[in-house]
């Protein structure tokens, strides 16, 4: 009986857990990078013709405040910026996934036959549940650029960040501060390594 509770009072433990957005986060960048206190940068979508949506302008922002933070002054529309982030963002296909739960249940099984025997209880049996679900791949990427190189053939980037999750959030709207959140954990991040990270969420979508 107490490991029966003990089961129990586990599982609604896992249950009533803290959600989370997981993301990987994969980084390149030149030395640069690290010199960019007090340098001015912009930020534009990628494409382009997204720049004017509303989507980007709540977006834009909070981009903003996380490159303010990690040490960019933010370019006036007047100025010329040092550097342009390029921003792309968006939901990246879907995967059906499946789970199988088995769940013990207790009762007597088998009676005996004959003289002298008495029906065997305490069997253990099992019912299985299968769950079916889809989970979406949202993603954020960001291109650090050297301001003077814009428009030219071959933009001199300093940063190349991109930032994945997967979960059963269809929209990328609803978990967007949390894969935002994950790209600017130890920016600039490991140069060409990919790092996991979990980020405390509040399970709205």
């Amino acid at each position: 009986m107490k490991a029966l509770l003990f089961i129990a009072l586990a599982t609604i433990l896992v249950a009533c857990g803290t959600p989370a957005i997981d993301a990987n986060i994969t980084a390149f960048y030149t030395p640069e990078v690290q010199n960019i206190a007090s340098k001015t940068i912009t930020v534009r979508a990628q494409p382009a013709s997204k720049d004017s949506s509303l989507e980007f302008k709540s977006y834009r922002p909070k981009i903003e405040s996380k490159l303010r933070l990690v040490g960019f002054d933010i370019a006036e529309p007047n100025e010329d910026p040092d550097f342009v982030a390029y921003v792309s963002y968006g939901i990246d296909g879907k995967e059906q996934r499946s789970s199988t739960t088995s769940d013990p249940y207790f009762g007597s099984f088998g009676v005996g036959v004959g003289v002298g025997r008495a029906p065997f209880y305490g069997g253990v049996a099992r019912s299985y549940n299968t769950q079916t679900w889809e989970e979406y791949n949202r993603f954020i990427s960001l291109d650090i650029v050297e301001g003077a190189s814009v428009g030219s053939d071959n933009p001199v980037r300093i940063y190349e960040g991109r930032v994945q999750s997967v979960g059963k959030c269809p929209t990328l709207a609803g978990v967007f501060d949390g894969v935002l959140d994950a790209m600017f954990e130890n920016f600039p991040g490991l140069n060409g390594k990919t790092t996991f990270i979990s980020i405390p969420w509040d399970g709205s979508c």
